[in-house]
């Protein structure tokens, strides 16, 4: 009886065990789309700021 019980506790360990892998490996993924989506939003931020930036051209040049 010892022994099933320390099987079942063996199983579930592994279980675990494989469970924390796999939440480790789309903890990672997530962190690269993060990253991913960081980047883009800092270009599409600076691409905005470029665009209003030439529209306060646009304007400086039409009140002179």
């Amino acid at each position: 009886m010892s022994n099933e019980i320390f099987s079942e506790l063996e199983n579930k360990l592994d279980s675990l065990i494989e469970e924390v892998e796999t939440l480790r490996l789309e903890i990672s993924e997530l962190r690269e789309v993060r990253d991913g989506l960081k980047a883009e939003q800092n270009e599409a931020e600076d691409r905005l700021k470029k665009l209003l930036g030439m529209f306060d051209r646009l304007e400086e040049s039409a009140a002179i």
